[in-house]
């Protein structure tokens, strides 16, 4: 059922799910897997490299995980811009390429500079990932009203990457480091054909003027509906503005001024609470004298709060208070539990405190990823979320490093409380300046 005469985005909000969303679904999922893997991978690898390279672990964490976010820094911009004027189809088979040219090259390092070197690469090419293939992508597919819930679905399937990481490191290190980007990288290989299977957005296809591209891929949708005997509702039509070029710009004008001003302070703090925990739990366990096994052990305990944040948040992210409320609840309680972990001694109480870190920082995660891709008009989304979310990447880079310092000059409980002072600001940053959008339109809330 073709509906000339609505818009591509009413016609996409009217569509109900169907067994196309499902795949386009998984499809978009096993691409985060891998940078999840990516971003994983470089934290239990930290004290392994120190050891097989002679450097420090300040030296090991910049080298390995700080130098990653300033490839991503990159690569989200680049990358992220060409999204809005080539498409996004385009990008997600060249970030792909990359990661996985990258990660089968790193084990080859004659030493730590080419190891970097590598690293940058492979956080250029997943750099967009996140943001342009899950969160876009899942934005400008589902219905408005399913939208987080599909959206915490695919980064909870996303989520076992964690653990599949924690599995190999068990028996890889520390003498065998290099499986770990093996691993990842024969994966990220495999699934580069799959990724020819995922359709263009429509909505970029609407605003650049390209009705009858984007009209094939929604009435493919809307015959599947049919198909399934599901019912079409009549189009609810909203504003939408065509444009040729990517006019970035656009964003920093108007209401989005205020927006765009928020998400930079945010996307700079929040990073540094997340992957100051999640890429450097392993070096922390380690830098506490645990052993390779034991660290290696309890990590994978701890991480296992991921997968059970982002299971919770599927349930949680449309039926609770608003989603700005929710990042503002999750983000402190994260720092409370980061202080509480460390200055925990005993392997129960690291466990635990770690576990629910774990849990609320992939609350936190899965409800701002949907967040930050809602404010924002589709014409500039991809464009404008790059640099915002590139932020967040140069903010790692700078701050985890930072941070790699402070826990080996001054020990984990300072770290933590850092990470707490952080987490304090993007809590204030958003009840502030962030806008309430849960259940709304992607047109409406962009308005």
């Amino acid at each position: 059922m073709s509906s000339n005469k609505h818009s591509i985005a009413a016609r996409l909000d009217r569509i109900p799910w169907t067994s196309l969303h499902t795949k386009l679904l998984i499809l978009l999922s096993l691409g985060e897997f891998f940078d999840l893997y990516d971003l994983i991978a470089g934290g239990f690898t930290v004290a392994p490299i120190h050891l097989y390279y002679h450097v420090s672990i300040s030296t090991s964490i910049f080298y390995t995980i700080a130098i990653f976010f300033l490839g991503a820094f990159v690569g989200v911009i680049l990358l992220g811009y060409i999204g809005d004027y080539l498409g996004r189809r385009t990008v997600i088979l060249i970030n792909m390429a990359i990661m996985s040219l990258a990660y089968l090259l790193t084990p080859f390092s004659p030493n730590i500079y080419v190891l970097g070197a590598l690293r940058f690469l492979a956080g250029f090419g997943a750099g967009p990932e996140a943001i342009l293939v899950v969160d876009i992508m899942s934005t400008e597919f589902f219905q408005p009203s399913i939208r987080g819930n599909r959206l915490a679905i695919a980064y909870t399937i996303a989520w076992l990457a964690p653990l599949v990481v924690a599995g190999i490191a068990v028996f890889a290190l520390p003498t065998h480091w290099q499986w770990i980007f093996w691993i990842g990288g024969l994966g990220i290989l495999s699934i580069i054909p799959l990724r020819f299977m995922i359709p263009e957005s429509p909505r970029w296809l609407e605003v650049h003027g390209k009705y009858d591209e984007a009209d094939k891929i929604v009435s493919k949708f809307e015959e599947q509906a049919i198909k399934e005997g599901k019912k079409l509702p009549e189009p609810i039509e909203v504003e939408v503005i065509k444009t040729k070029k990517v006019p970035l710009s656009d964003a920093f004008k108007g209401p989005y001024l205020k927006r765009m001003i928020m998400l930079i302070i945010f996307q700079f703090f929040q990073a540094a609470v997340y992957y100051g925990f999640t890429s450097l739990a392993p070096t922390v366990l380690y830098e506490k004298g645990f052993t390779f096994a034991k660290s290696t052990t309890m990590t994978f305990v701890i991480y296992t709060g991921y997968f059970i944040g982002s299971v919770i948040s599927i349930f949680v992210i449309e039926k609770l208070f608003d989603r700005k409320w929710q990042i503002v609840t999750y983000i402190i309680l994260a720092g409370i539990f980061g202080v509480l972990f460390g200055y925990s001694k005993s392997v129960a109480l690291l466990e635990t405190t770690g576990f629910l870190l774990a849990t609320f920082l992939n609350l936190f995660s899965n409800t701002y990823h949907l967040y930050m891709a809602e404010i924002l008009p589709t014409r500039v989304r991809a464009a404008a979320d790059g640099l915002q979310y590139s932020i967040s990447r140069l903010g790692t880079f700078i701050l985890l490093t930072m941070l790699g310092s402070i826990l080996v000059s001054l020990g984990p409980s300072a770290l933590f409380l850092v990470t707490f002072v952080f987490s304090l600001i993007v809590g204030i940053d958003i009840a502030i300046l962030g806008p309430k959008v849960t259940g709304q339109k992607v047109e409406v809330v962009a308005k």
